[in-house]
């Protein structure tokens, strides 16, 4: 690891001619470590396990895209609802403003898989396999011999073995579970789906085994991002200089509190010092660094708390404001975000009607008659049957042709009902409109849909 100057920062895990050193993480223990030892497992939990769980005898989450069927937490959505998605981006986006504007990268540390998985999964399987980060580092400089080889082979076994299960369970999350069974029988009979089995996998596998770091560093865009939605009092991890400096050993006169032990960049994985100060892009919050430093204070009798969550102005000894104008601005815009979705997801139906001309001519005239051909696309959404009744409403005279008045259709099914009306030729003066009244009885739910009755002008 290359010695960082307090005054200068630039990504330790890239050295000046460009190439990249692995980073190998020390041990740390501590508050922050051990609340990461409950998250991680419960978030790994959820991820694993959601696809499977049911709920009245449905997948809780299903995206099944190709049927355009979505299920979510017992509600029913098809492809007339995908506007719905709007709201639930914008409400993620403003969220993450908000959350970013009050602790800073906080998602980053503790809840995002690139964390949850590597910290918690990969680079514990490192561990127990290949030893602590010194014995890491002696065996990588070492020669290929077969201690070496057998630890190689058994822990990228073991990445691939994790990967796969991760892909496996990825996709079930767009397929339901009897497609598996369904490879288990006949291997080759979803090729789409093996497929993406093991392209997904491959990209765990590059991405945890090797890449790493560098989608922190890189690829994801929310690092940069955080330099506008962060100010001086939001939350961050820093280190107090004010302390700490100038560093030097523990009995040194007038040193600081830093006794340049380099444990903070020894468990950090993104590979940065963190006493560079100031907002560092690379930092996700992860707080390795604090455990690191607290542990070293505890053994020099010194007060914790070098390294900390703290603001810009905390560290500098300023007063800290926790409510200003971008996070009253934030929750303004939340609120007005969730007022609209909430009477949009009030509004929404459980099924979908649409009125459509039939093709070829807009009208038929016979002899004494106007004739217009329509269809009524009627759709369920819901898991469950659920029974219709359809009306036409409209002038008099009008005769309508309806073959199906009431209709009950399955769970997730959808009918076309063909149905006609005529209309004296002798009295028709131009277009009118009719109503067609849709109503689920089910659910006491109605559509209204408005439809033009077209004759010679």
């Amino acid at each position: 690891m290359e010695t960082q100057h307090p005054e200068y920062h630039h990504q330790s895990s890239i050295k000046s001619d460009g190439s990249r050193p692995k980073i190998r993480i020390a041990d740390v223990h501590g508050k922050f470590t051990n609340l990461k030892h409950l998250i991680f497992p419960i978030l790994l939990t959820i991820f694993l396990g959601l696809p499977w769980v049911r709920f009245g005898g449905e997948r809780l989450v299903l995206l099944w895209v190709e049927r355009r069927e979505f299920t979510l937490f017992g509600f029913a959505f098809n492809a007339q609802d995908i506007y719905l998605i709007f709201f639930l981006l914008t409400g993620i986006a403003f969220s993450l403003f908000f959350i970013t504007a009050l602790v800073g990268r906080v998602w980053c540390g503790w809840a995002c898989p690139q964390t949850v998985f590597l910290e918690g999964v990969f680079r514990k399987i490192e561990r127990w396999i290949e030893g602590s980060r010194s014995e890491q580092i002696k065996l990588e400089k070492g020669p290929w011999n077969t201690n070496r080889s057998v630890k190689f082979f058994i822990k990228h076994f073991a990445f691939i073995v994790v990967c796969l299960a991760m892909s496996i369970t990825l996709t079930l999350y767009f397929i339901p579970g009897t497609y598996y069974l369904d490879l288990w029988r006949e291997p080759f009979s979803h090729p789409l789906l093996m497929f993406w089995i093991f392209f997904l996998a491959g990209l765990f596998y590059f991405d945890f085994a090797w890449f790493r770091e560098q989608v922190c560093l890189i690829l994801c865009p929310y690092g940069r991002f955080q330099s506008a939605l962060t100010d001086d009092d939001s939350l961050i991890i820093g280190y107090d200089k004010i302390r700490g400096e100038p560093r030097g050993k523990s009995k040194a006169q007038g040193a600081g509190d830093c006794i340049d032990c380099g444990k903070c960049i020894a468990v950090c994985p993104t590979g940065i010092d963190i006493r560079a100060g100031g907002l560092q892009l690379e930092c996700i919050g992860c707080a390795n660094c604090i455990d690191a430093c607290d542990e070293i204070m505890t053994k020099m009798e010194r007060p914790v708390g070098l390294i900390r969550y703290d603001s810009l102005n905390g560290l500098e000894g300023k007063k800290r404001r926790i409510l200003r104008p971008r996070v009253y601005l934030y929750v303004v815009l939340l609120l007005i975000g969730a007022t609209v979705a909430f009477l949009t997801f009030r509004e929404r139906t459980s099924f979908e009607a649409n009125v459509i001309r039939l093709a070829g001519p807009p009208f038929v005239l016979d002899q004494e008659n106007i004739r217009n051909q329509f269809e009524i696309h009627l759709v369920n959404k819901e898991n469950k049957a659920h029974a219709f009744t359809i009306e036409i409403q409209s002038a008099p005279n009008l005769k309508v042709i309806l073959p199906i008045q009431e209709i009950e259709l399955p769970a997730r099914a959808d009918r076309h009902i063909p149905w006609m009306v005529t209309f004296p030729a002798q009295d028709f003066k131009e277009s009118f409109e009719m109503r067609v009244q849709i109503k689920d009885k089910t659910n006491d739910q109605n559509l209204e849909r408005k439809v033009q009755f077209l004759g010679p002008q």
